[in-house]
């Protein structure tokens, strides 16, 4: 029997059994012909596939389960941490509920067959990915003595109708104004 627990509350299944599932995702990129190239999409998250039984006699295990799947945190669903040995082998720490929860009436076994999917959260290389990221080097902007600070200006057809209207005045054309101006 395997026993598993969600954040120290032990999951009482008979019969239980996991079933570990990685994705390797990748797209073909054959098109028409009978090349085998693909493009890699990286690897996602294991999951863990559970499958047990609960006793007619224990309906309140099967309502706990059902009240951990729901359980949200801060409006996403929670997280749990896992303790179980497939899940440590496989160095999974963090899993939260996924998919369909599932309990089906076994009535020659008097219980219920209960299965849920638990999916990794925070993988091992989603975690490396993160590092990888954070360790960029970032570019820099250097300035010396002979770097000119630059304003920009907004291109002529991107000038709205009010910009339009009041043409820049430069000292000749001021000094010109200031002569009409006198003559007038």
């Amino acid at each position: 029997m395997t026993q598993i627990a969600l954040d120290g509350e032990l999951l009482t299944l008979k019969s239980s059994r996991i079933n570990l599932s990685m994705d390797i995702k990748d797209a073909d990129m054959s098109g028409q012909t009978a090349n085998t190239d693909s493009a890699e999409q990286g690897i996602k998250g294991k999951e863990m596939a559970v499958i047990g039984l609960v006793s007619f006699k224990n309906p309140e295990i099967l309502n706990r389960l059902l009240l951990l799947a729901q359980q949200t945190q801060d409006g996403k669903r929670k997280i749990y941490r896992i303790s179980n040995e497939l899940a440590k082998a496989m160095k999974i720490r963090q899993v939260r509920f996924t998919g369909r929860v599932k309990s089906d009436e076994q009535e020659n076994l008097m219980a219920w067959r209960v299965s849920f999917t638990l999916r990794e959260y925070l993988s091992v290389p989603e975690v490396k990915a993160q590092r990888d990221a954070e360790n960029q080097p970032q570019g820099k902007t250097e300035t010396t003595e002979n770097t000119a600070k630059v304003t920009p200006k907004a291109h002529p057809a991107a000038v709205s109708d009010s910009q339009a209207q009041t043409p820049e005045v430069t000292g000749f054309a001021k000094t010109l104004k200031s002569i009409d101006t006198w003559l007038a």
